[in-house]
């Protein structure tokens, strides 16, 4: 697996300190591998002629 190294405010990061529950990481791989997918649906209705 790769790694992916992202900067963030001060601010954002006392408000995810705020929620220790949540684990931050993979909740953003998920979010990532959802964006990707959706980007390549998007990519496929586009070439297809479908928007």
């Amino acid at each position: 697996m790769v790694t992916f190294t992202i900067s963030i405010p001060e601010e954002l990061k006392k408000k995810l300190d705020e929620h220790p529950e949540i684990n931050w990481a993979e909740y953003l791989k998920k979010r990532f591998e959802l964006r990707a997918k959706e980007l390549i649906k998007f990519e496929e209705l586009r070439n297809s002629g479908k928007i």
